[in-house]
């Protein structure tokens, strides 16, 4: 499973890739839905990958596997919840929790070593040693940390449009974006980037990725200062001559224009390592789950799964 907040995704497949099975539901984070809630979307996630389950029926004596990519749920009540719920279902085994910077590399590549670079609504670096999550770096959250993130980015879009004799179209389009109006009034604009939740400024990033594209040089600016951002961090997890992949990911990073801007600092810093992108994030966890299984898989399962 690949459970978010905003939806959760179920895949069941055999180890030849085929799939089997698939269900989406909503939210799972246990954190922003809260637990009762994620568990119930979860459950129906699953119950619809069985529902729609082709071939034979998965059963306790089969060799079976299961990974789920989620962030939330430490030792405690979310994971006691998700046990009770696995065991009502008759599922085998137990619920196997992956974290989501784990899922994200193993959606990319195959490999056992590297690093992944997320750059999202948050921003987050990790090192990836023997398949599992080594040192991390960022992933603070938009008060502590997050650089390079689309919170950060939006955040520098209004601290832009609000700097005084700047004549760049980047703070019309915030202004319009944030007061619905195109002249850009100081005081609506702050009393409006206040009264948003303050995660949602992320929003912004997307009007500073087409600004860019039109030719603002202030929104250029903020992208090019954001890949630094995002590269520093990835710095933290990762040493000088270090040529094992990384892999990128996040909604912000999939942009060509900053993808662009990182893989170039990447390149120049890390010149002998391979660069991959995230690929799915329940095949990146099908894939994990397959891996501990400890049989043999076969060479096009990764990329079979990992196109889901």
């Amino acid at each position: 499973m690949d459970v978010g907040g905003t939806s959760s995704r179920a895949l069941i497949t055999d180890l030849t890739g085929r799939v089997m099975g698939r269900g989406l539901a909503g939210g799972g984070n246990p954190v922003s839905r809260g637990v009762g809630p994620a568990i119930a979307a979860i459950r129906a996630a699953i119950e619809e990958a069985f529902t729609g389950l082709s071939g034979a029926p998965v059963e306790r004596n089969r060799l079976c596997g299961n990974v789920i990519g989620a962030a939330g749920f430490g030792a405690g009540t979310a994971h006691e919840a998700l046990d009770a719920m696995w065991a009502e279902l008759g599922l085998p085994g137990s619920p196997v929790v992956a974290g989501d910077v784990e899922v994200a590399f193993a959606s990319g590549t195959d490999a056992l070593d590297g690093s992944v670079l997320i750059g999202g609504t948050g921003a987050v670096a990790a090192a990836i040693v023997g398949g599992e999550q080594g040192v991390v770096a960022d992933g603070l959250g938009w008060l502590l940390g997050d650089h390079g993130s689309g919170f950060w980015v939006g955040r520098e879009a209004v601290r832009s449009a609000l700097m005084p004799g700047g004549d760049d179209p980047l703070a019309e389009e915030v202004a319009v974006r944030l007061t619905g109006r195109r002249d850009v009034d100081r005081n609506a604009l702050i009393a409006a980037a206040y009264a948003l939740d303050p995660v949602r400024l992320s929003e912004l990033a997307g009007v500073v990725v087409a600004a860019a594209e039109e030719g603002s040089r202030e929104a250029l600016r903020i992208l090019e200062s954001a890949a630094d951002e995002l590269v520093t961090t990835l710095t933290r997890v990762r040493g000088d001559g270090d040529e094992s992949v990384i892999v990128l990911g996040g909604g912000l990073l999939g942009t060509d224009r900053l993808d662009s801007h990182v893989s170039e600092r990447i390149k120049a810093r890390w010149p002998s390592a391979p660069v991959r992108h995230t690929g799915s994030g329940v095949g990146g966890a099908a894939w994990l789950a397959a891996r501990a299984l400890g049989v043999d898989l076969s060479d096009g399962l990764h990329a079979a799964l990992t196109e889901n």
